[in-house]
């Protein structure tokens, strides 16, 4: 299990965002338990679309969490730009450069996906 990321709530309490992988599938959770899943092809697009290459100087560390062929790496990194260290999701590809995005980004929009299946599921069920 990989912690995505935490966020303070509006009433002040802390919310976290977790994933597992099984082979193709990759669920998200929350404190309060599944919130439901999405395809690795899912997270690879989301990554590919909001991640750019991370700089080769970056050491690769940190929880991973092994997705198919891929690897979802949380990394804290303090950029010089930024006054304190920020976490970052690093999406590593066989024969691909890393791709990285702060992980409050991707979380959010893994989360948003998530909410979108279950809608759908939904409708489709009345």
């Amino acid at each position: 299990m990989l912690l995505l990321d935490e966020r303070i709530k509006p009433d002040g309490s802390r919310a976290r965002t977790w994933a597992t992988c099984d082979g193709d599938r990759v669920e998200l959770l929350d404190d309060d338990g599944v919130m439901g899943e999405l395809s690795v092809l899912a997270v690879d697009q989301v990554m590919r679309r909001y991640g750019r290459p991370l700089d080769p100087e970056i050491a690769l560390e940190g929880a991973s969490l092994t997705c198919g062929t891929c690897k979802l790496r949380r990394l804290r990194h303090h950029a010089r730009v930024d006054a304190e260290g920020r976490d970052y999701l690093v999406w590593e590809r066989p024969d691909d450069e890393p791709q990285v995005c702060v992980a409050a980004t991707v979380t959010a929009a893994l989360r948003f996906l998530v909410e979108r299946w279950r809608e759908q599921r939904i409708r489709n069920l009345r």
